[in-house]
């Protein structure tokens, strides 16, 4: 036999022995599953959770075969859970199952028109997880405009909506700006927008509130308050003004308490 031939049946041998080791592969029972969640701030889902999730949808899933593993179907099974705003799914060459999940990110909690939910800092409602504790700014409203009627089909990041509520935009903004710039947001744990729409911080340390006004410069607005924080108010105490307004272009106005 020539080396020519040789080659060619080890080649071909070769190839043989790959698809008979892929199909067995295929036809055998998967052999795992692990799931990892990704969150940036406070947690809302478990790797266990989202382990759970897979077994409401798919009861037989430990039982199923590794060619029957329906990828597409469980992505698109977890992405419908209000706390996740990505999923990818795959399986290893040894039939194990890979999970991974990116949690959306609180950045405030409502209280609304009744309801009481989530803000994510993607723009979506998430309703509360009683079982996580979520320590986040509150936020609140008194601003009048039409009700919500489907909470959970928002997308605040939307732009080409224009239903979208300005109330739940404004407080979104700012809360979102907060948890982007934690040297600031950690200073603050309300948000209130008042009937005219105007935006308010309540420090964690102090009974006075702050005065935003609208979510335009925000960035000027705290770099300001911050500046006015080191030159004053560390001079005189939090205790010595009732209110600090920075609705004002380029300014900070303050109210002496009484």
């Amino acid at each position: 036999m020539s080396s020519k031939i040789r080659n060619i049946l080890i080649v071909v041998l070769l190839v043989v022995i790959v698809v008979v080791v892929h199909l067995i592969r295929r036809n055998a029972t998967m052999r795992g599953l692990e799931c990892n969640v990704t969150t940036t701030g406070a947690t809302l889902l478990t790797s266990a959770e989202v382990d759970s999730l897979i077994h409401v949808h798919y009861p037989l899933f430990d039982q199923t075969k590794v060619k029957d593993i329906d990828k597409d179907g469980i992505k698109s099974a977890l992405e419908k859970n209000p706390y996740i705003d990505q999923a990818t799914v795959e399986v290893t060459s040894g039939g194990k199952v890979l999970v991974d999940v990116i949690q959306h990110t609180p950045v405030v909690r409502m209280f609304y028109q009744g309801n009481e939910f989530y803000l994510s800092r993607e723009g979506t409602c998430m309703p509360l997880a009683p079982q996580h504790y979520c320590n986040i700014m509150v936020g609140n409203s008194d601003f009048k405009e039409a009700p919500v009627k489907k909470l959970s089909s928002l997308q605040l990041t939307d732009t080409s909506n224009h239903q979208r509520p300005q109330g739940l935009q404004k407080i979104w903004t700012l809360s979102s700006f907060l948890f982007d710039n934690p040297k600031y947001g950690d200073v603050f744990d309300q948000v209130y927008l008042d009937e005219k729409g105007d935006l308010y911080l309540v420090p964690k340390v102090s009974s006075l509130y702050i005065q935003v006004g609208d979510t335009t410069h925000l960035q000027t607005k705290f770099e300001n308050l911050w500046a006015f924080f080191d030159q004053g108010i560390n001079q005189v105490g939090w205790d010595a003004y009732s209110a600090i307004s920075l609705k004002y272009k380029g300014q900070v106005v303050c109210t002496w308490a009484e």
